[in-house]
């Protein structure tokens, strides 16, 4: 398998979506995973640098340039604008900003989980930072 193509016009939040704003770090894409830098900005995740870079905080819904107003969910339902398999663990991934099947993993990766997919587009985010490289 492979990190998420997603379709950034197609990607929005559910009816029960918690969302949160911030202030992009550099450009982002709607469907990008987000984290926190030291700077308090919001920066793509990435599973093969640091804990810290794939320590998601949530899913982008819009697109930004960097120093811009982004607006992401939290948790509750996205629609991904992707096809996902049902049931499937997705995670952060290799490329910036991507999502991948926990699958997708290999060793010294770190390891958060983004949500589980409940339709082949609908991604119940339930995210956990596990700071743990995966062995």
């Amino acid at each position: 398998m492979a990190d998420l193509v997603v379709t950034a016009a197609n990607v929005k939040p559910g009816s029960d979506a918690v969302t949160r704003r911030g202030i992009a770090g550099e450009a982002i894409t709607a469907g990008d995973s987000l984290f926190i830098a030291a700077d308090n900005e919001l920066e793509l995740c990435e599973n093969d640098l640091t804990a810290a870079d794939a320590a998601c905080v949530g899913v982008a819904l819009n697109d930004a340039a960097a120093l811009q107003p982004v607006e992401y969910a939290v948790t509750g339902t996205i629609d991904m604008g992707a096809i996902l398999a049902i049931g499937q663990t997705y995670i952060v991934g290799a490329g910036a900003g991507s999502l991948a099947p926990e699958a997708d993993a290999i060793a010294g990766e770190f390891t958060t989980v983004v949500g589980i997919a409940t339709t082949t587009n609908i991604l119940k985010l339930g995210i956990l930072q596990s700071g743990v490289a995966h062995a």
